[in-house]
């Protein structure tokens, strides 16, 4: 099947040893981060995805935070296991982007529209989501690997003085990218049938 968007979604991979030889400008790699959200859905077009993207000092900070905080909370042999982690894989690479949701603009939505308001918070992370496959696929097509992290909420209060975060976004997920210094392997995928019913 000859279909240019499925083609990108195939070249998107969980690549986890970046480096960090980016040729790209970081203006270009900040607008296509900016308009890959910009494109992406959200519930009643509320929009309440947020991004802070960290190049340079700023991306190393954040792995020395996520370091730090780890080291409060795990036993030594795991902790070594996740420094080494980190090292070779995240902070390794060239830039980070961190994806929040604005909870204000969840609230907003839930006073709007009272029947749905148990729904909000879940489909504006379903939101989020489809704005980090959309980034993540961005960079995939320009030859940057990436690979979504979740070490909030342990570095959402550092993350937050750090960097000037608003009280009302909410820490859903990191996105550490860079060059792709080992390619992923083949992953074992489900048959279609196990995963698609069709009634025709």
């Amino acid at each position: 099947m000859k279909n240019s968007f499925l083609l990108q979604l195939e070249r998107r991979r969980s690549v986890y040893y970046l480096g960090n030889c980016v040729t790209l400008p970081k203006q270009y790699i900040s607008d296509l981060v900016n308009r890959a959200i910009k494109l992406s859905p959200s519930v009643f077009n509320s929009q309440s995805t947020r991004v802070v993207v960290l190049f340079g000092n700023h991306h190393c900070k954040l792995w020395a935070l996520v370091k730090y905080e780890l080291s409060k909370v795990q036993a030594s042999d795991a902790l070594d296991i996740s420094l080494s982690k980190i090292d070779a894989c995240f902070a390794s690479g060239f830039g980070t982007v961190l994806f929040f949701e604005d909870i204000e603009v969840i609230k907003q939505l839930q006073q709007r529209y009272p029947d749905d308001s148990d729904s909000m918070e879940s489909w504006s992370e379903q939101a989020n989501g489809m704005a980090q496959l959309s980034v993540w696929a961005a960079l995939a097509a320009e030859n940057i690997g990436a690979s979504i992290q979740h070490y909030n909420p342990i570095i959402d209060q550092g993350v937050a003085q750090e960097w000037n975060i608003p009280s009302t976004w909410k820490m859903i997920a990191q996105l550490p990218f860079g060059t792709i210094e080992k390619r992923p392997e083949a992953k074992s995928i489900i048959s279609d049938e196990e995963r698609c019913i069709i009634y025709e």
